[in-house]
């Protein structure tokens, strides 16, 4: 999975700079509440520091416990076990290892990963309106958008749903709990470490991948160094 990564990074170092890459948000709805939606997203990638040209987030994902290995030895899959994908047949991440939890059980697992990002597409509630069923959302069951690498949707509850109605809020980014990026490559994803959760008071952290994950991505002459602010994890 490392060199899978670190070959993803390099082809992002390429694509990043080529003209059938690049974003134009001027052509679709509410460009400027898009760009605040990739403010956002920036914000995060600020966390984790590393030492190539490109875009890294540190997201979370929730899973059963029964899964692990094989996503662990396998990698990730777009199954859509749930439901076609409201933002797109993908992956689904998020920052918040607390909104992660919702796809798990108490005792299953979170793992940690990070994913390299290229043209992220900024989904907003014109995207995904609050007053209409998921399978009317605009890319509910679909795979990537244009030319744009993965989604990035921040969600807050709609009518004070936690449980499972999460969209883009109507009035801006700025009411946003939580978030979403919608993934459809796998080798864009690097599992890092597993938490495994086993009361409301306690947990314990594994390192999910091997060869000194914590600092890098390859060694020798071309590695991608990580210095991460995760420092420890509190349920």
């Amino acid at each position: 999975l490392h060199r899978m990564f670190l070959q993803q990074i390099k082809r992002t170092e390429r694509r990043q700079k080529q003209q059938e890459f690049q974003p134009n948000l001027n052509a679709e709805s509410n460009p400027i509440e898009r760009k605040k939606v990739l403010n956002r997203l920036h914000m995060l990638t600020q966390q984790v520091h590393h030492n190539r040209p490109v875009s890294v987030i540190r997201v979370w994902h929730g899973c059963k416990r029964t899964i692990l290995s094989k996503l662990l030895s396998d990698g990730f899959a777009a199954l859509s076990r749930l439901d076609k994908g409201w933002y797109g047949t993908a992956m689904y991440f998020t920052s918040s290892a607390e909104y992660a939890t919702k796809y798990t059980d108490p005792n299953g697992c979170l793992i940690m990963c990070y994913v390299v990002l290229l043209n992220p597409f900024p989904v907003i509630t014109d995207d995904a309106p609050p007053d209409v069923s998921s399978s009317s959302f605009r890319f509910y069951g679909r795979g990537n958008y244009s030319n744009y690498q993965c989604h990035f949707i921040p969600v807050a509850p709609v009518n004070n749903d936690t449980n499972w109605n999460f969209r883009p809020p109507p009035n801006g980014v700025q009411d946003a709990i939580y978030d979403e990026l919608a993934v459809f490559q796998q080798t864009d994803i690097l599992p890092h470490a597993v938490v495994h959760l086993k009361s409301r008071t306690t947990s314990s952290i594994s390192v999910a991948s091997d060869a000194d994950p914590e600092k890098r991505f390859l060694s020798k002459n071309e590695t991608c160094e990580i210095e991460d602010s995760l420092m420890s994890v509190t349920f």
